[in-house]
C-alpha cells in the first residue's frame, strides 16, 4: 500500500530537470570556486572588507558610549533631584537654627570632625557624628539605669530604717519626688544640732534599757530556779514511794535560738567598762540589728526568746530518801505504767500550780487565795495514787474543792474539812446542795454502822 503511494507521487514529475539536483549542485560549486579565485586575486576588495569591519566596530563602540552617556545623564539627573530635595531640607533646617546653636555646635564638636567638610565629605562626617552621639546616648542610658538602681536601693534602705515616715511610699523611681521632698523637709528641720543629744540619749537610755532588759530576764530565770528549789523542799517531805521522793530539776536549754539570743545580749552590751563614742555607736548598731529589728519583724521568735520559761529544760529526778542518790531521771513519761504516769503527772501538775500561786512551804500558810478545783480526778485511779495526790496538794498548801463520787469519799476523807452533797430535788427540775462537816459525816457513818450491826 505504501509503495503504491510513492509511485503515485513519482508520476507527478513530467521533466527530469525537476529532480536533477546533481547538475544544480555542480553549477553551484563552479560558481563558488570562481568567487574564491576572484577574491584571492583582488587586494582592493580585501581592504574594503577590512575597512567595513573597522567601521562596524567603531559604530558599535560609539553606540555603547552613547548608551553609557545616556545612563550617566540619567544618574546625574537623579542625583540633581535628590540634591535639590536635600538642599530644600537643609535650607529649612538652617532657617530653624540660630547663630548661637551653630557656634555651640562648632565649639563642642569641632574636635570630632576629622577634616574640612565639603559636599563630598559631609555625608561621612554626618555618619561619624551619628555614631559618636549614639555611643554617648548608650553611655547615658547605662548611667541612668545604674543611677536608678542606686536610688532604688537607697530608698529601700531609708524605708527600712524609717518605716514610720515612709509607710505610704514605695521604693520605685515614681516616688523619687516624694523622697526628695522628705529630704528637703529633713534639711529644713536641721536635725544636725540634735545629733549630740541623740547620742547622749543613746548612751544613757538605750544601752541602759537593754542592760535592764537583760537583767530582768536573768532575774526571772533566777526566780524560776529559786521557785524550783522551794518546791523541792515541799516535795522532799512527800513519799513518792516508800523509799523515794521527787525532785524537780532545771538546766539551761539546749535550744539554739535561745542560746544565740542570750549571746546577742552579751554582744550588744559589750565591755561595759568602755564608754567611748565609738564603743557606744557599735553597741547601738548591734542592738538595732540583733534585737530591735528582729523584735519588730519576727513575733514568733520574740515570744520564744523573751519567755524565760523557755530558757530552761525541766525534768524530774526520783531519789532515794536514805542517801539522796538518784534512782531514775524522767524527761517524759514514756516507758512508765499507767499508775506511774498518774503519780508523775500529779507531781508536775501540783508543782506547776504551786509555782503559779507563788507558794512555798514557808509562805503558804499566809492569808492568800490559792483555790484549786479537782473534778473527778481520782475516779479512775487507785486509792494509793489518790492519797498520794491529796498529800501532795496538802504539803503545797493548796485550797481544794474535790468533785468525786461517794464511793471515793473514804480516800480523801482525811484531807477535807467539809462535804457538799449535790442531789436532785423531788420535783426533778433543779438540784440542791446539802453541806456537812467531815466530823458530822463520820458520826453519821458510825451511827449507821452501829444500827446496821444491831
Amino acid at each position: 500500500m505504501q509503495q503504491t503511494s510513492w509511485l503515485q507521487d513519482f508520476m507527478k514529475f513530467v521533466d527530469f530537470s525537476e529532480i536533477d539536483w546533481r547538475t544544480i549542485e555542480s553549477d553551484r560549486l563552479k560558481l563558488q570556486e570562481q568567487k574564491q579565485q576572484l577574491e584571492a586575486s583582488s587586494d582592493c576588495l580585501k581592504q574594503l572588507e577590512t575597512d567595513l569591519q573597522s567601521a562596524q566596530q567603531k559604530i558599535a563602540q560609539a553606540g555603547q558610549h552613547r548608551d553609557n552617556l545616556i545612563r550617566d545623564i540619567e544618574t546625574l539627573r537623579t542625583k540633581q533631584r535628590n540634591n535639590q530635595s536635600q538642599q530644600k531640607e537643609c535650607d529649612a533646617k538652617m532657617r530653624s537654627i540660630t547663630e548661637q546653636d551653630i557656634q555651640a555646635f562648632a565649639t563642642r564638636w569641632s574636635t570630632k570632625i576629622t577634616k574640612q567638610m565639603s559636599l563630598e565629605t559631609i555625608a561621612q562626617e554626618e555618619e561619624t557624628l551619628r555614631d559618636v552621639l549614639q555611643e554617648q546616648l548608650r553611655q547615658r542610658e547605662q548611667q541612668q539605669n545604674t543611677s536608678g538602681s542606686l536610688l532604688t536601693m537607697q530608698m529601700y534602705k531609708f524605708k527600712s530604717v524609717f518605716p514610720e515616715i515612709t509607710s505610704e511610699l514605695l521604693t520605685s523611681l515614681e516616688y523619687l519626688d516624694e523622697y526628695l521632698k522628705l529630704k528637703i523637709q529633713i534639711e529644713k528641720d536641721d536635725l544636725h544640732p540634735h545629733e549630740k543629744r541623740f547620742k547622749q540619749l543613746m548612751n544613757e537610755k538605750v544601752i541602759i534599757a537593754i542592760s535592764m532588759f537583760k537583767s530582768s530576764l536573768e532575774k526571772q530565770e533566777e526566780e524560776i530556779q529559786q521557785s524550783i528549789e522551794e518546791l523541792n523542799e515541799s516535795l522532799q517531805n512527800i513519799n513518792y514511794t516508800d523509799s523515794t521522793y521527787i525532785k524537780l530539776c532545771c538546766e539551761s536549754t539546749r535550744y539554739r535560738e535561745i542560746r544565740d539570743f542570750k549571746q546577742d545580749l552579751i554582744v550588744c552590751l559589750g565591755d561595759i567598762a568602755r564608754y567611748s563614742a565609738e564603743d557606744n555607736e557599735e553597741r547601738f548598731k548591734n542592738i538595732q540589728s540583733r534585737l530591735i529589728e528582729r523584735f519588730k519583724s519576727q513575733d514568733q521568735w520574740t515570744g520564744l526568746v523573751t519567755d524565760v520559761r523557755n530558757w530552761l529544760d525541766f525534768s524530774v529526778s526520783e531519789r532515794y530518801r536514805s542517801d539522796n542518790a538518784e534512782k531514775e531521771h524522767h524527761t517524759d513519761s514514756s516507758g512508765k505504767s499507767g499508775g506511774q504516769k498518774v503519780k508523775l503527772a500529779y507531781t508536775i501538775l501540783a508543782s506547776a500550780i504551786a509555782y503559779q500561786f507563788g507558794l512555798s512551804q514557808d509562805t503558804g500558810k499566809n492569808k492568800s487565795f490559792r483555790f484549786v478545783v479537782i473534778d473527778e480526778a481520782f475516779s479512775k485511779s487507785d486509792d494509793s495514787n489518790a492519797r498520794y495526790a491529796m498529800q501532795l496538794f496538802k504539803n503545797l498548801n493548796l485550797q481544794l474543792l474535790v468533785v468525786t463520787p461517794k464511793d471515793k469519799i473514804n480516800v480523801i476523807e482525811s484531807y477535807i474539812s467539809s462535804l457538799h452533797f449535790v442531789y436532785n430535788a423531788l420535783e426533778g427540775n433543779y438540784s440542791k446542795i446539802s453541806s456537812i462537816l467531815i466530823e458530822e459525816y463520820r458520826q453519821n457513818c458510825q451511827l449507821t454502822f452501829i444500827q446496821t450491826r444491831d
